[in-house]
């Protein structure tokens, strides 16, 4: 006798056969799935991590040593990143001198500044200070072209004295609140120029603020912009700086942003600050999905750490992170 049809019970047998398989290949290509997108965004962090970190650590290499502070948001607290040993300190701020301009003097002796003072052709009762090797117009231009700005070289500079080691002027530390302009706070160890007067290749600096009784070294950086570097999280979403960013929704918090072209000497501050009324300058994003950024001293350095992280997708308790950390010398 010729069977002709399976049984129901063979039927059942091979859709469950049928079932099994299907599972187990979805679940197969789901892992396979899984794994392939996840080496997808660790490699794309670790790019991006890296190429964060060195944009960073670049503009902190220009950075005017003893400006450096760590910047509580909450409370607008603020302390010498030497002294900073809590997270709560998570804005980074610096002031950085006009180093596009200095670079010119290497190629060309005619144009940018050396960052010297002749002592000897300065006179602190005219409140005159003689700068070696300074191109007024081609340090202006070069200003107007990294901050587009339409103001005068005396509105978006100022000085600050080396100190001994370069490492600035040591008297700061002794009302470091009052040294830098940070905050609302005075600036007693930044010096406004009034006017620029070119002298051959050298320039007379007639300072706005009496230098008489500071002490007057012969290296200078000139100081044009303060940076802040700092996650969305405990600052200004509102801020009108932060509305044209491409942000969505929720995703404020863990975006790493960079903050400049404002001036703590004239009591401005950066643009997204939850405190203080002359919030200025301008914004541009470092990085998403940043669960952390951190800052510490080590010596005469500042160690760099920074955290990407999200989900392997929507709803998913598994994380895909990478760290990273570099030097800025």
């Amino acid at each position: 006798m010729v069977k002709k049809s399976f049984t129901m019970i063979e039927l059942i047998f091979s859709i469950v056969i049928l079932g099994l398989i299907s599972v187990a290949s979805f679940n197969m290509l789901k892992g396979m799935f899984e794994r392939y997108y996840e080496s997808s965004v660790i490699t794309d962090f670790s790019i991006s991590s890296q190429a964060l970190l060195d944009k960073t650590s670049y503009l902190m290499y220009y950075r005017i040593p003893l400006t450096v502070i760590g910047y509580n948001p909450s409370n607008g607290d603020f302390k010498r990143i030497e002294d900073v040993n809590s997270d709560d300190y998570s804005v980074v701020e610096w002031i950085s001198e006009a180093y596009d301009a200095k670079l010119h003097i290497k190629n060309n002796i005619q144009k940018g500044y050396s960052g010297f003072i002749d002592l000897d052709g300065s006179n602190e009762d005219t409140l005159t200070l003689l700068a070696k090797d300074f191109n007024i117009t081609d340090v202006n231009n070069t200003e107007k072209g990294v901050f587009d700005e339409n103001q005068d070289l005396n509105d978006t500079v100022a000085i600050i004295f080396a100190g001994r080691y370069d490492q600035g002027d040591e008297s700061a530390t002794e009302d470091y609140k009052n040294a830098y302009g940070y905050h609302g706070n005075k600036h007693k160890k930044v010096f406004l120029v009034k006017k620029f007067t070119q002298d051959g290749n050298d320039t007379n600096m007639t300072m706005q603020d009496d230098i008489k009784g500071n002490k007057i070294y012969s290296n200078f950086f000139l100081a044009d912009s303060a940076y802040a570097v700092s996650r969305g999280s405990g600052l200004n979403e509102n801020a009108d700086c932060i509305k044209n960013l491409d942000i969505k929704s929720g995703e404020f918090n863990n975006t790493l942003l960079i903050f400049y072209d404002y001036r703590p000497w004239l009591g401005e501050t950066f643009c997204a600050d939850p405190n203080g009324n002359n919030q200025s300058g301008k914004v541009s994003i470092l990085s998403k999905n940043t669960t952390a950024f951190r800052v510490r001293a080590v010596g005469y350095h500042l160690e760099l750490k920074v955290q990407l992280q999200k989900p392997l997708y929507k709803g998913s308790d598994k994380n895909i992170s990478v760290s990273k950390q570099k030097v800025a010398f």
